[in-house]
């Protein structure tokens, strides 16, 4: 399947396959049923407090340090896949500033920003934990770290790291983990499935078990479905689900975290990265 669809992009102009994208996503969300959203415990936030979160200079000592530790047995490149190494910062920095105890990660894949996230935690109170939610079991033997050719397992990996045990690691359709769970979060990083219908539904459920004060961040959020880095490619499921939460609950808004102070992806410092935040 991996092999079909990598065929299709290098066939098909890049304005095609975001065109094709976003019928299908549109497709997608419109047969969706309307569904609840509690925004109740949604925390209200503006770019002038985030900006202040992301170039607070107490976190950049704490962002060396874990960076280098990383970097040292996991790299520092995005060659991988995973979240890009300038979002990795920013959501570190987000966490460092925030200080949650409890997080959720919809989608571990090779656990690059879980290992960011750990370490966040753990440089604030060691008995924070992330929860990291994944369809596929990633420590598997034939998980996503083995097919990209990487040497170790997340688990490995944040063991190596000192931070396994800040880290849960949970094989389950996240929705069905959110739905089902009766702990509560203080932040929710959705990183899984960007199809519009799916992000509708896991913001949702999000906000069901979010606790009072908490945050959701959103990774591939593109402006308008617009283009943002140099390959051509718009990811439109997030914007697109977020744009019907948005005519359907007055009360929820959108802050995408736009330019960052350090390079993020293909020489941009353009960071897909946004945040829900009650208005």
């Amino acid at each position: 399947m991996n092999a079909l669809k990598n065929t299709v992009k290098a066939v098909l102009p890049s304005g095609m396959l975001n065109y094709g994208r976003k019928i299908r996503d549109k497709s997608q969300l419109s047969s969706l049923q309307a569904l609840s959203f509690k925004e109740q415990n949604l925390r209200s936030l503006d770019k002038t407090t985030i900006d202040e979160i992301l170039n607070d200079t107490h976190s950049h000592e704490a962002w060396d340090e874990t960076r280098n530790a990383i970097a040292a047995i996991f790299g520092d490149s995005d060659k991988y896949g995973g979240v890009n190494p300038g979002d990795r910062q920013a959501l570190y920095k987000l966490l460092h500033g925030i200080k949650p105890q409890s997080v959720l990660e919809v989608g571990t894949h090779i656990g690059a920003s879980t290992l960011y996230i750990a370490r966040a935690l753990k440089a604030q109170n060691p008995s924070a934990k992330v929860t990291t939610v994944d369809i596929l079991d990633v420590n598997a033997p034939d998980g996503p770290w083995q097919s990209v050719g990487l040497d170790h397992t997340p688990k490995q990996f944040a063991e190596k790291l000192d931070c396994a045990n800040q880290i849960e690691f949970v094989k389950s359709p996240c929705v069905n983990y959110m739905r089902s769970t009766e702990q509560k979060f203080d932040f929710v990083f959705l990183d899984g499935d960007h199809s519009a219908s799916s992000v509708y539904q896991e913001i949702s459920a999000a906000l069901d078990i979010l606790a009072p004060g908490g945050i959701i961040l959103m990774h591939d959020y593109y402006p308008d479905g617009q283009v943002m880095y140099t390959d051509g490619t718009a990811i439109t499921g997030p914007y697109l689900a977020v744009e019907r939460i948005k005519s359907e609950n007055e009360t929820i808004r959108v802050l995408p975290l736009g330019a960052l102070p350090w390079p993020t992806k293909q020489g941009s410092h353009m960071t897909s990265l946004a945040i829900l935040t009650k208005a």
